[in-house]
């Protein structure tokens, strides 16, 4: 095996161990976010072979952010394909390692799509940066959504460049229908997602076809591959439709509304809590890629400098991982490949455009709505990299080891990044909404060898963040070991111990403690 072949393969192993040490250590492997709450929940609902159940009465002593109860069913608000991928990992008793192997894989992705457009050296400087990333890193680490969608998306390009170079017809109809479930299983993530990606490929494959003719492609060899791939993505992306029509009776019925009426994209009063308009998409957009000017690489310029620019009007943040973007468009000049590059690059500018229809922006887990376009961003920092140390071979005269010093450089960068950028980055994120392993800790320090019925009283003057731990424990089909329940009524707490007869009960109090103490509600 070639020496950078080892490189790559160490690369993506590190994915994976980042991966899993950021999700043991900062996340503790539990939701964290409502939203995580009600994909682990949906994912649960799938594993147990249902697409929705049947809403459990009293309906409140079990609820869930983002949970929804319409018309006697239970179902999470969001598209179904992530909790299906996610339900995977539910059914092998480790959630986590689904997003894990979505991170790794996208990595070796990288650095093929790298090799190819470019060579092989710039692949693996792609694949280094994206396992370095602190914003990947974060997100892996987390129970979102957004680490399979971009895997799903490198695997849809992955599968275009493949159907592009195959020779023979089978492969073409393989790759092509590859291809198509990939883009199908984005969909059935996060539409506006997709929309933003495959809106520049589908834009050059139609400028291309415009160019050379449509009597050239009106053949065997490109029309039924086209055929396949457009059959196998909409056949795919019917999950979407299928799971509103389960839930709500209707297959185009916006879920997202059940919880909050103005969750729609688009502008005016209908859209965000109070109303959305394009000067509030400009800020959305101003602050989440100046987050992304750190996030992406974790390099910043000094708070002096900083000072000093803000000063004179600069707005987009302390970043400076784009700087590296700047010789990476000069790379682009005049390479055979760099058609791929820069739809790539365009799907990043596409989904930035499309989020401008979302009413919400960056929040403590970042510029996330922009974290699926970011493969473009890192191959383009690598082909930056490499065409320095090139640069610098040729003012030396051929001289190789004058290059040595640059992605010497690139390392050290990574490595401050590393110990100065993504341990502070992620500290916030540890315990955050309250929730963490200590209040498992609390439980287990309790439990006598029963199962848990955990009833949170004063629950009507509570936040949900104060029992999210056990609501990550708690089944949908409430038969798990521990089940969670919240209190108001001595009605309630009667409901719930008549429902679970034989359980260990234990109290959640108001001031976070956790008793078997007998209380009134």
């Amino acid at each position: 095996m070639k020496r950078i072949h080892i490189l790559a393969l160490l690369t993506v192993l590190a994915a994976f161990v980042l991966t899993a040490l950021v999700s043991r250590t900062t996340f503790e492997r539990l939701p964290h976010l409502e939203d995580e709450v009600a994909y682990l929940y949906q994912a649960k609902i799938f594993a147990g072979g249902h697409m929705v159940i049947e809403t459990p009465e009293p309906k409140h002593l079990y609820w869930q952010p983002f949970v929804v109860d319409y018309e006697g069913r239970r179902f999470g608000k969001y598209p179904p394909g992530w909790s299906l991928l996610l339900s995977v990992g539910v059914l092998v008793g480790q959630p986590w390692v689904v997003n894990a192997f979505c991170a790794t894989l996208s990595v070796a992705l990288v650095y093929r799509l790298g090799s190819w457009i470019f060579d092989r050296t710039t692949g693996l400087v792609a694949a280094l940066l994206l396992a370095l990333s602190p914003f990947a890193l974060l997100l892996n680490g987390t129970l979102m959504s957004h680490t399979s969608a971009m895997c799903l998306f490198l695997l849809w390009v992955y599968g275009l460049w493949k159907l592009q170079h195959a020779r023979l017809h089978r492969r073409r109809w393989g790759w092509a229908v590859f291809a198509g479930v990939m883009l199908g299983l984005l969909f059935g993530s996060r539409q506006l997602t997709a929309a933003g990606l495959a809106a520049p490929f589908f834009i050059w494959a139609g400028l291309v076809v415009a160019w050379r003719g449509l009597r050239r492609f009106w053949s065997r060899e490109y029309v039924q591959p086209a055929l396949l791939f457009a059959l196998a993505a909409l056949s795919v992306a019917l999950v979407a439709p299928l799971f509103n029509y389960a839930a709500a009776g209707d297959p185009t019925y916006n879920l997202y509304t059940l919880v909050w009426e103005y969750d729609r994209i688009g502008f005016g009063d209908c859209c965000g809590p109070s109303g959305h308009t394009p000067v509030k998409a400009f800020y959305n957009m101003r602050r989440d890629l100046g987050l992304l000017t750190s996030d992406l690489f974790g390099w910043q310029m000094s708070q002096g400098v900083y000072d000093r620019l803000y000063a004179g009007g600069w707005r987009m943040g302390m970043g400076v991982s784009w700087l590296l973007l700047l010789p990476g468009l000069l790379a682009l000049w005049r390479r055979p490949s760099a058609g791929w590059a820069w739809a790539l690059l365009g799907s990043f500018v596409c989904l930035v455009a499309a989020q401008w229809l979302f009413w919400s922006g960056a929040q403590l887990y970042g510029p996330r709505y922009y974290f699926e376009g970011i493969p473009g961003l890192v191959l383009l920092g690598a082909a930056g990299a490499t065409g320095l140390a090139r640069f610098t071979v040729r003012l030396a005269d051929g001289n190789r080891y004058v290059q040595i010093p640059v992605y010497a450089a690139l390392l050290v960068f990574c490595a401050g990044s590393m110990v100065g950028y993504t341990p502070a980055r992620l500290e916030p994120l540890w315990r955050f909404n309250d929730i963490g392993q200590d209040d498992i800790d609390a439980l287990n320090a309790l439990r006598d060898g029963r199962p848990a019925l955990v009833l949170v009283t004063g629950a009507d003057q509570r936040s949900w963040r104060e029992w999210g731990t056990y609501m990550a424990l708690t089944s949908p089909y409430l038969d798990g070991d521990v089940v969670a329940a919240r209190v108001r009524w001595e009605a309630d707490q009667a409901a719930a111990e008549a429902r679970f007869p034989g359980r260990q009960v234990l109290y959640l109090m108001p001031d976070g403690s956790l008793t078997s103490e007998q209380v009134e509600p």
